[in-house]
């Protein structure tokens, strides 16, 4: 089974075992512009993608 990354108002296939950060280069974004949460809660981009997961990127607003 695999994972999913909602993104932009679309759901995404990601790979079990890879990072959250390379799930998300993979598909064409930048990781560090978005926090990622899983079950509500805030997570490292370098966290493995678990089986099942639901990762929610919500994209960071930047600038001066």
């Amino acid at each position: 089974m695999d994972a999913k990354v909602e993104l932009g108002g679309k759901e995404h296939t990601a790979s079990v075992g890879i990072a959250i950060g390379d799930a998300v280069r993979s598909i064409g974004y930048a990781p560090d512009a978005f926090i990622f949460m899983v079950n509500g809660r805030p997570v490292p981009m370098d966290m493995p993608v678990a089986d099942g997961m639901i990762i929610k990127a919500i994209k960071v607003a930047s600038g001066g």
